[in-house]
């Protein structure tokens, strides 16, 4: 009888609740002259974005996986390793971070800024993701797992 690996089906099952917390918020600055104005957005859970979405249905393929002690399990980890640092370095259009400036002293000086930060929820789909591969790369011993 094969024996359990519960560190990797609670490392999936952690990724697959951090979809549902913030990763993501949204600043925004203007300024010209004497008057400015800021924005920010919050916190934007990862199920409302496309990559949290595809995190979820893989960390729950992972957590399956793992449950049947497959040996290819850690595979749906790097997915969401990937996925996740993926956001955190704005490989997908997001966690990006630009500004500008136009003007001179004449007309004024005008700014802007645009930044999309990591949040709790992202760092925790990482860290559980890699927490995933770890624990399941054990798997890739010969005669551990069918």
């Amino acid at each position: 009888m094969k024996k359990t690996n519960y560190i990797a089906l609670i490392a999936a099952g952690l990724a697959a609740i951090s979809v549902f917390l913030p990763w993501l918020e949204a600043n925004s600055s203007l300024s010209f002259g004497n008057y400015s104005s800021s924005y920010s957005s919050g916190g934007v859970s990862g199920i409302a974005i496309g990559g949290g979405i595809w995190g979820l249905f893989v960390a729950l393929g992972g957590l399956f996986l793992a449950l049947k002690n497959n040996r290819w399990a850690f595979i749906a980890g790097v997915i969401n390793v990937y996925i996740g640092v993926g956001y955190m370095l704005g490989w997908f259009s997001a966690g990006a971070n630009s500004s500008f400036s136009y003007g001179n002293d004449v007309t004024g000086i005008g700014s802007a800024r645009v930044s999309l930060d990591p949040q709790i929820g992202l760092y925790l789909f990482v860290f559980a993701s890699i927490a995933f591969v770890i624990f399941t790369l054990k798997n890739l011993a010969p005669g551990k797992a069918k």
